[in-house]
């Protein structure tokens, strides 16, 4: 493909999907796409390393309905006019009677089963999660897993618990298990504390985590939200206690859905198109023959057997042995698809009695004897996933800068970073940010408060840093 992503990164983006297969984007429907097998496969492989940590963690996998009632949504009041614009009404083909709506996030569908189901202290803790899709009726220009209509393989986890106290161990054991699965991802994030008035109407707060594209742009990968006992006064969700009397829980949701395959392609790719980290790809080496005349079958031999070993290790390969496709025509479309490692084997490897592999990340090449292929597959595979994470981190290391002027703002953000301002917490502060303008915004402040400063708007003394950019 041979773009620029840092140049040009819509461009790049697009034909980065399409060459990969990752998906289809000409569903006639806007803000929609077809999963195409490959992406499919990328995802659920997240999708298993995220059941796996929330399984082991005690959250139990469920699933609610994607129509919810109208009565539901109107529960929470405050939540119906946020999204009652954004959602899409449900009715009946016979007579236009509204059923419901397509759910815009889960709350409204999961919450009135829990007031069904917790009746007593014994009923708690309440820990579950889905995976499924969202819908919204998007108005802004839509990008495919970064910003669609229908928010697909997204997960959530909705807990209840009896004190507050649990609520927080549980935000802080979401927080954990996210950690592990960045580095699963090799994905480079940083956390912030949004201001409350950003939060879930009553909320005590919430922890948010972003990622900065090569188009200037930070995404929010994730969000973890205690969320006290405002949903559960506004659906009515209580627990008969051990003193007799009813109490309200005390709860906590946390998603995050594929705007992760999206992070993480658009950090790791280059020129070539995406690169996978091993973790999550689903073929981990692609075995490519080069063919010569009348040492076919010897060769084709030779992959096959260097195939059974990978196999056994349970390391997952796949040979193209396609006749009618140049062996250049092969390596193009696997480094698009971003395949960790490549495997050659022709007549000079024979003669050797070796093969070659070459690390789609560096496109380093190393000649090794045949014996050694499995202690070296897995050697590699283990390099790129830290390398493409370290480098990753550096890159966001050096993309946030600290300033302490509106001109420096405007220059940092110019210069495709994220700004970082002493800011004293005030809403009346927070808000001179939104008028920057050029789609300039507060995001969220620094969890560290270890360094003092001023506030860049007002002057007062504070220990709190805001980050400022452009955001999808």
């Amino acid at each position: 493909m041979d773009i620029d992503k840092k140049a040009n990164f819509s461009e790049w983006y697009d034909e980065a999907l399409k060459e990969s297969e990752i998906l289809d984007s000409r569903y006639n429907s806007k803000g929609m796409f077809i999963w195409l097998p490959y992406g499919f496969k990328i995802m659920r492989r997240i999708k298993e390393m995220w059941d796996k940590l929330f399984q082991d963690a005690g959250i139990q996998e469920c699933y609610f309905p994607q129509l919810v009632p109208i009565e539901y949504a109107e529960q929470n009041k405050s939540w119906w006019e946020g999204f009652k614009e954004e959602g899409y009404l449900m009715v009946t083909g016979k007579n236009k009677e509204v059923q419901g709506i397509i759910r815009p996030t889960g709350e409204p569908a999961i919450y009135p089963m829990y007031k069904l189901w917790i009746r007593t202290f014994s009923d708690l803790p309440l820990r579950l999660y889905q995976t499924t899709s969202s819908f919204r009726y998007e108005s802004k220009s839509t990008r495919p897993l970064i910003r669609d209509r229908e928010i697909t393989m997204w997960h959530e986890i909705h807990t209840a618990h009896a004190t507050k106290e649990e609520a927080e161990k549980e935000v802080d054991l979401h927080i954990k298990l996210w950690d592990k699965l960045w580095d699963k991802l090799a994905l480079p994030v940083w956390k912030v504390r949004k201001p409350q008035w950003e939060c879930f109407a009553g909320a005590v707060g919430a922890i948010e985590y972003y990622t900065l594209f090569p188009s200037a742009r930070v995404m929010e990968t994730g969000s973890v939200n205690n969320l006290g006992q405002a949903y559960a006064k506004e659906f009515d969700i209580k627990f008969k206690d051990t003193d007799e009397k009813e109490h309200f829980v005390w709860q906590v949701c946390t998603g995050v859905g594929a705007r992760l395959l999206a992070a993480i392609i658009s950090i790791h790719g280059d020129r070539k198109g995406i690169i996978v980290p091993p973790e999550i790809a689903p073929t981990k080496c692609v075995i490519v023959p080069i063919m010569f005349k009348g040492k076919e079958q010897i060769i084709l031999k030779k992959a096959k057997e260097i195939e059974s070993m990978l196999k056994k290790e349970n390391i997952s390969v796949f040979i193209d042995s396609r006749d009618e496709i140049a062996a250049g025509r092969k390596f193009y479309e696997w480094e698009a698809k971003g395949i960790p490692l490549r495997i050659e084997i022709g007549p000079r490897d024979l003669e050797k009695n070796q093969i070659t592999i070459v690390r789609r990340d560096s496109n380093e090449k190393v000649a090794i004897n045949e014996s050694k292929v499995i202690e070296k597959v897995r050697e590699l595979l283990d390099n790129i996933q830290k390398s493409l994470l370290k480098e990753a981190e550096h890159e966001l290391k050096k993309s946030i800068v600290d300033v302490i002027t509106f001109h420096d703002i405007k220059k940092a953000i110019k210069n495709k970073k994220v700004a970082r301002v002493f800011w004293c917490k005030s809403r009346d502060c927070y808000d001179i940010f939104g008028g920057i303008g050029d789609g300039i915004e507060g995001i969220g402040t620094d969890l560290d408060e270890k360094t003092n400063g001023k506030c860049i708007v007002c002057g007062k003394e504070t220990k709190a840093r805001l980050f400022i950019g452009k955001s999808y």
